[in-house]
Parts: C-alpha cells; structure tokens; sequence
C-alpha cells in the first residue's frame, strides 16, 4: 500500500435531531481506531450538554485530539437540506477544506464504522479533490437498462448534464470523503463555488449533486468498503465489474463503514432478513447500538 503516514483527521457535521446517530459513529470509529487522530465535531445549534457528551464519548480514545466548532453563525445561511431527512446541517462540509488541512476524512452520521479508517490515510491522491465511492443506486440501475422507468431516466439524464465531461457511471455518493484539502485549496475559485450553499441547496440532491458537478472527473475512486451502502459491498462490487468500472487506492477485505442512507434508519427499523446484506446491516447496527447504550443510556438514537 503506497503513501507516506499522515495525521489521521475524521470530521463529523450534525445538528441536534442527528446529534445521537452521529454520537454511535464516532463511538465505533473509536472502537477501531489504531493510531492517534485528530477528530472534528462541528455542531449546528448543540446545546452545552451535547457539547459534553461529544466529549465524553471523546475521552475513550487515549491518542485524540477534539476540536468542536460551533457552525450556528454565517455558515449555513440559505441552507436547506433536499429531503426532509437530510438535514442543512451536513452542508457544513464544504467547509472543511477552508479549516482544516491535509487529508480528511468526512462521515455521515447515519454510519457505522467496523474497522480501521487508518490505512486510508496512507492512500496518495495524487492531486485529486477527494476520495469517493461512486453511489449504489446510480451503479445498480445503469447494471439493469432493461428496468429503466421515466424517472430513473431524467434523473440519470440530469446527473449526466450537471456533471459533464465527467461520466454519469463516476457519480459518487457524499457520505464518505476523504477530501484532499490542501489541493481544495490551491484553486480559491473553485473553494468559493463549494461554499455557495445556496447553491448547493437548489440541487436535487443537495450538496452531494453540487460536489458532483463541481469535481468532475478529479476525484479517486475508492473500494466500496469505505462507504458500503447497507452492507451490500459485494453486490456494489460486483455491478462495478459487470459495467467495467474500476477502483483505486488500499481494497479492504471486508467493509470499513457501512453507510445506512435513505429515509429508513437502522436504529428506528426494528426487523431485519438476516438472509440479506441489508438485513446483516442492521442487525450489525442494533448490536452495536445495544452495546453503545449499555454505556450511554441517554444516547439512544431515536
């Protein structure tokens, strides 16, 4: 695996509905995280109490460093979040290459992550703005032309217009970054069109459309196992190979972050199909939750 060691730096963003979610994440990096590390909490509208729980969930890792920003005054002005379950909040990524350097690696907190986010770290970028994984949804239905509908179409054709040269097949999900910062910031024009959140807030799908456009074809493609859409990383990985898409950077034997995006969340959807991937994902989830309460009883995801 080539590269030379970095700092690791993880960054989190929520608001306070997301807060409890977020909390397990982190919890689980910690739990497999091998070497020191620097860790970003950015909060929009946390109250001192959830500030102190950031901090004690903090405490359990002996070689990391927190840093929590408060991201309730200028940044998110004109925000909105596309769905109802995806918050303004998560905008405040596209901020992160302004005030943090190096490499960093930006979580969802409706993940959880099973391994060590380490040797990705260790991964060259090469002048790209980020690391990404290209989106599961986008991948199964270019595998599937035959189950095309309307709507899948306009929305391919529109992924296909905003992101032109680049390829719709290259689309990527924004849940998982390990953003290149320094690069990021070597081209301050490009840095004030991601910070625009007002236009990030009029695409489809927020600002994982807007970084889309935006880095085009100046991206890594990463191994699905560092955002494992509800586990399904050998079915991702195969739909890759039949469509001739390729990967780069360390492939991890198994998944590093499993990523439960959509309206439906693991810790509210008590019934699982342990004979499905999504199904051993959340059943993954639950047991990791239950032993995150049994720690921190008023932490519960709701």
């Amino acid at each position: 695996m080539p590269g030379t060691p970095r700092t690791v730096k993880i960054a989190y963003v929520t608001d306070r509905s997301f807060l409890k979610p977020t909390l397990l994440s982190m919890w689980s990096l910690l739990q497999h995280l091998q070497e020191s590390a620097e860790l970003h909490i950015w909060g929009d509208g946390l109250e001192p109490q959830d500030w102190a729980d950031v901090k004690a969930v903090a405490a359990e890792h002996a070689g990391l460093t927190l840093f929590c920003k408060d991201m309730g005054s200028g940044y998110l002005e004109g925000a909105h979040g596309p769905t109802d379950y995806i918050s303004a909040a998560t905008m405040g990524r596209l901020f992160i290459p302004r005030l943090i350097n190096g490499y960093v690696l930006y979580i969802d907190g409706d993940t959880l992550v099973t391994g060590d986010v380490g040797p990705l770290f260790r991964v060259d970028l090469d002048g790209a703005y980020a690391g990404v994984v290209r989106d599961y949804h986008i991948t199964h239905w270019l595998s599937e032309p035959e189950e095309m509908t309307a709507d899948r179409d306009a929305r391919l054709a529109e992924i296909q217009q905003f992101m032109n040269p680049a390829r719709v097949e290259d689309y990527f999900n924004a849940g998982v970054l390990l953003l290149n910062c320094d690069t990021l910031r070597a081209h301050p024009a490009l840095m004030a069109r991601m910070e625009d959140v007002a236009a990030a807030s009029a695409c489809t799908h927020g600002d994982q459309d807007h970084l889309n456009a935006l880095f085009g074809t100046d991206v890594m493609q990463l191994d699905p196992a560092w955002n494992a859409s509800w586990g399904r990383i050998r079915r991702q990985r195969g739909l890759l190979a039949q469509l001739g898409l390729k990967i780069e950077g360390y492939v991890p034997g198994s998944p590093v972050i499993l990523h439960y995006h959509g309206p439906k969340k693991p810790w509210r959807d008590r019934r699982w199909d342990v004979w499905s991937s999504r199904g051993r994902a959340t059943l993954l989830y639950q047991r990791a939750m239950h032993r995150f309460v049994r720690q921190y009883p008023h932490l519960k995801p709701l």
